[in-house]
């Protein structure tokens, strides 16, 4: 009692114990509410673990019988069955085929050289990430080729130091303080020269182009850090020069923005390699009307020779379309147009102002026919895919072989594994009315369309 004031009455005692007893209410439901979040936090990483070894099984199985995928019984079929496999556990997960060979490759790489990390992984006290982090880091440690047996020693004593690490570390750690410290240990225990290590770090170059709101993208490069920073230098002091003029209302960063993709676009260079852009402008929208007049269905498609994207006219009748993307606003597609150097009319569904339909005889589709069928779908056919048609085979639906015309009635756009798949593999590719493509896995697994905006 001496804890509260003498002048306290018996009242004021009461409040001053509920208070506490609510306080102490509100203290245990936090605490329950924190530990299931844990244990549910187990349950996703037990979960996640257990996914990976299911889609290992399901490679594994396609690899040793690859009859389940293929067609015959050539050289090449295991490749071609473990491609489909992965292909149809994509289809399944909706996810990219990237994402689930990454997955492979974590999980079978975690059990040859991680199995304390991965065993902690299995029953859910390390996450997806931390084992992604460290199966990354430790493929650097592994023994040559042609290793002699003291070479593979210290290499397997080096791995299992790394393993028993991580399995410490990723109890208590932040991924990001985790993947810190596993790189560090790498690092120090790699015995490559830094010589070699740099030139396997610049085999990755790479270029990465990541969509994002509003018609914008990010241009991501892996590159030397040496060229990186002469880079932003250059793009800096030009910059500043420009700046100097009082009527560029740009910020610096605007400036180097534009300047990056000028020069990137090979504007003002003399040995710019020329590519063809399709830009699909509806006729409305260039003559400044928001909403077409009933029926209108006409488009202007501008073919520029400048390096770019191309635009594809999907339904919308007042927004022009970036192929593999979505629409882009107005101002975005009227200046494209303005840019063009040369236009051609396009007359949509109902009426085709072009005749692209071929005789048979001839097994190659013609220009027209390939820019009309870019036009017409934008990425490749099958359900799902996002690559460009730009860049796509196109495909005779009844094989030319077998009496199938060369018309874009029978055309299709597929992207180079989706074309070998159709044609190596007991995958079947089926064309719908509205020309998209479903696929069909000899497991029985079909494809859907995806209703429209």
């Amino acid at each position: 009692m001496e804890f509260f004031p003498d002048q306290l009455d018996a009242e004021d005692l009461s409040s001053g114990v509920e208070v506490v007893r609510e306080r102490a209410d509100s203290t245990t439901v936090v605490s329950w509410l924190l530990n299931d979040l844990v244990e549910d936090d187990v349950a996703i990483n037990r979960r996640a673990a257990r996914r990976m070894v299911r889609i290992q099984a399901v490679v594994d199985h396609a690899r040793r019988h690859p009859e389940v995928y293929t067609v015959g019984d050539g050289p090449d079929d295991a490749e071609h069955a473990t491609r489909s496999a992965v292909f149809e556990v994509s289809l399944r997960l909706q996810i990219s085929e990237t994402e689930v060979r990454r997955l492979l490759t974590t999980a079978e790489t975690a059990q040859e050289m991680l199995p304390l990390l991965w065993e902690s992984a299995q029953d859910g006290f390390v996450s997806l990430r931390c084992v992604e982090a460290a199966t990354g880091a430790v493929r650097r440690l592994r023994a040559p080729i042609n290793a002699t047996a003291e070479q593979r020693a210290e290499a397997a004593e080096a791995i299992d130091l790394v393993d028993r690490a991580c399995t410490a570390w990723a109890m208590s750690l932040s991924p990001a303080a985790f993947r810190r410290r596993v790189h560090a240990l790498t690092a120090r225990l790699d015995p490559a020269p830094a010589e070699q290590k740099h030139a396997r770090r610049m085999a990755e170059r790479r270029v990465v182009v990541e969509d994002d709101a509003d018609g914008m993208s990010w241009i991501l490069a892996l590159v030397p850090t040496v060229k990186a920073l002469a880079i932003k230098r250059r793009l800096t002091a030009s910059a500043k020069h420009l700046q100097k003029d009082r009527r560029e209302g740009r910020t610096r960063d605007q400036i180097r923005a534009d300047l990056f993709a000028d020069w990137l676009c090979g504007v003002g260079t003399k040995n710019a390699v020329k590519t063809t852009v399709f830009v699909t402008v509806p006729i409305d929208l260039l003559n400044g009307t928001r909403f077409p007049a009933q029926g209108t269905t006409g488009a202007v498609t501008a073919t520029a020779s400048t390096p770019g994207e191309a635009l594809n006219p999907i339904t919308s009748p007042t927004w022009a379309h970036l192929v593999g993307h979505g629409p882009i606003d107005p101002l975005t597609a009227k200046q494209a147009f303005l840019d063009a150097p040369a236009f051609r009319r396009v007359i949509t569904d109902p009426v085709r102002g072009i005749v692209l339909d071929m005789d048979r005889r001839s097994y190659r589709p013609t220009k027209a026919q390939r820019d009309w069928l870019i036009l017409q779908h934008g990425t490749c056919a099958r359900d799902g895919c996002t690559r460009l048609a730009l860049d796509a085979d196109l495909d005779h639906e009844q094989q030319w072989a077998r009496g199938g015309p060369t018309d874009t009635g029978n055309l299709r756009p597929l992207c180079p594994a989706d074309h070998t798949r159709r044609h190596r593999t007991r995958i079947h590719y089926q064309s719908r009315d509205n020309r998209t493509v479903q696929v069909t896995s000899p497991t029985g697994f079909h494809t859907t369309d995806p209703p429209p905006f």
